[in-house]
């Protein structure tokens, strides 16, 4: 089976394919276990929207090499220390159905990145058997990628931007239409703090 996205056709099960889909999940994997931790710890409550009400109460951690915050009170970059910010996403509860074929997929993240006005370079989905997708879509302003379980009704989504004109705010309510979730977490990072010390 092969699938056909901005690239061209590709095989389904290509060596390159596989170890990028394989980074991708072991990363989604990694977020998550970290996000759940982060958030076991601090108590942060959940919220549909995916962002607390309680703003004020939404804890910004620093440490040396980085900056996060859980439930943030903005979606957009706004800290010119940093070269760029990371949204992790994790979607709960969602329709099973737009989760498990690509064609949903891929159209939900190219209109998420395309009503943020960021600037698609290409995409590139996979739809795995018997379910799950896993995509990217490269913007000049860095990607936006997504791995769906639909199975658990849940998808990791990491929208990576290094412009304050990229509106993930506009991106969030996309997904929030095509996936129906019942819960949205969200972890901003600040990603290359300016005037960091190497080591």
């Amino acid at each position: 089976m092969s699938k056909v996205g901005m690239l061209g056709s590709r095989p389904a099960r290509s060596p390159m394919a596989e170890m990028a889909m394989g980074a991708l999940r072991v990363f989604s994997g990694a977020a998550g276990l970290f996000l759940h931790l982060t958030r076991w710890i601090c108590s942060v409550p959940a919220k549909l929207r995916g962002v607390s009400a309680d703003l004020a109460s939404a804890p910004i951690l620093e440490r040396k090499s980085f900056r996060y915050e859980l439930n943030p009170r903005s979606l957009r970059q706004e800290d010119h220390r940093s070269l760029g910010t990371h949204l992790l996403v994790e979607l709960y509860g969602c329709e099973s159905r737009p989760l498990e074929r690509v064609e949903h997929v891929e159209s939900a993240l190219v209109r998420a990145a395309y009503v943020a006005n960021a600037h698609i370079v290409s995409h590139f989905f996979h739809e795995f058997e018997p379910y799950g997708v896993s995509g990217v879509v490269v913007i000049e302003e860095s990607h936006f990628t997504i791995h769906t379980w639909p199975e658990h009704r849940y998808a990791a989504i990491d929208l990576f931007f290094c412009s304050p004109n990229v509106d993930t705010e506009r991106a969030m309510e996309i997904l929030r239409e095509v996936f129906k979730p019942e819960a949205i977490h969200v972890m901003k990072v600040q990603r290359g703090l300016l005037g960091q010390q190497p080591g």
